[in-house]
């Protein structure tokens, strides 16, 4: 507990420059253009203030209206630990925006939290505060402040590591769990918890009911599993329906190279995300081999588990309009990068925050004005 409320006094600057870029980046694209939204409108959205609805785009609307109407055979592909916790909020008589936006945006501020806590396990308080500047200026951190499972998934995936690290098992399991019903690549955090507790058990092994606490998120899945099947027939209906929304499978090479042929092609509403799935994913790849392959940047080995296979995973879901299809949301919550980002020179790292800032304000723009960036 103690370490949490260090964590919270020490993420109020990167946190707050995260907030300031965008909110007003938000607030500058309502004076430019309007343009004509291009996903799907919740139709029962109440009215809501210009800066919030600024912030409701894409998922956000399928997150609300689930919330408000419940899941069908279309909208299951939605994991369902925000449309709860939306729900629940909306209970106590807020709009279900509100509710939504509050949160998320709640969790934005305990992801850097959970953050903190997690890398001051293993790393000096120079690269952990290194790292939330670099998560702070993320070029897609926007959808922290939206409606979208990022900032919850990061709050427990980082909960379940710094669990996990200190030998806290059954707690890391409980956040792998929850992680797991937050978004289905949540279940991998079975092996942080699973390295973790064979390390630890490596010289005095003891068969007790701990080395159960990994199981817990494939559970939480199963459990997902179950109310598919009792609703729609089909217990793998989540990955079934992808294909409504044009997700099909594919091998990662020919997915990145099929996405740097549309990079030329000029398709307003979502060049934006073509360029910066392409971008993101490249630097992701190069980090996380510099990651794996540099002894000094002594990253753990559940770090690195969890970051290849966030990274990979992502990469096999393809569409023919979008070829690496929201990478570069997917990215956000890789959160080994990060240290590798903290570990850069000193003028190289000022010049990645400044890039790197310029990027989430002019994304945040385009996000606002219904463009697809991830």
């Amino acid at each position: 507990m103690n370490i949490f409320l260090a964590s919270v006094r020490g993420v109020w600057h990167p946190f707050l420059l995260h907030s300031l870029l965008v909110i007003l980046s938000a607030w500058l694209a309502a004076g430019l253009p309007a343009h004509v939204p291009a996903g799907f409108i919740n139709p029962y959205l109440a009215e809501v203030p210009p800066l919030s609805a600024a912030l409701l785009k894409w998922d956000a609307h399928w997150y609300t209206y689930i919330a408000f109407q419940g899941y069908d055979e279309h909208s299951v592909v939605f994991f369902p630990v925000l449309v709860v916790l939306i729900r629940s909020v909306a209970g106590l008589g807020l709009s279900y925006a509100a509710s939504g936006l509050l949160v998320c945006n709640l969790f934005a501020f305990l992801s850097f939290v959970a953050m903190q806590a997690a890398f001051r396990r293993d790393f000096s308080a120079e690269v952990a505060n290194r790292a939330l500047f670099a998560y702070a200026v993320m070029p897609t951190s926007f959808f922290l402040n939206s409606v979208y499972t990022e900032p919850l998934f990061l709050t427990f995936a980082l909960t379940c590591v710094y669990f996990s690290r200190r030998g806290n098992w059954w707690p890391a399991g409980a956040c792998a769990a929850l992680a797991a019903l937050t978004r289905s690549v949540g279940v991998f955090l079975f092996s942080v918890v699973a390295y973790e507790l064979f390390c630890s058990r490596q010289k005095t092994f003891r068969l007790t009911l701990t080395v159960l606490s990994p199981a817990l998120a494939p559970l939480a899945l199963l459990a997902f599993m179950v109310y598919n099947a009792v609703a729609f027939g089909d217990p793998l209906a989540f990955v079934h329906s992808q294909q409504a929304w044009g997700r099909t499978f594919g091998w990662p090479v020919d997915n990145y190279i099929r996405n740097l042929g549309l990079l030329g092609v000029l398709w307003p509403n979502t060049q934006a995300g073509i360029a910066l799935d392409t971008f993101l994913v490249t630097g992701g790849f190069v980090a996380l081999g510099a990651a794996t392959l540099c002894r000094r940047l002594a990253m753990p080995v559940s770090y690195l588990l969890v970051g290849w296979l966030w990274l990979l995973m992502p990469l096999f879901s393809t569409a023919p309009f979008l070829p690496l299809y929201s990478m570069s949301r997917f990215l956000l919550v890789v959160f080994p990068l990060y240290i590798v980002f903290a570990t850069m020179p000193k003028d190289l790292f000022a010049c990645f925050l400044f890039v790197n800032a310029l990027l989430l304000s002019l994304c945040t723009i385009l996000f606002v004005n219904w463009y697809w960036v991830g």
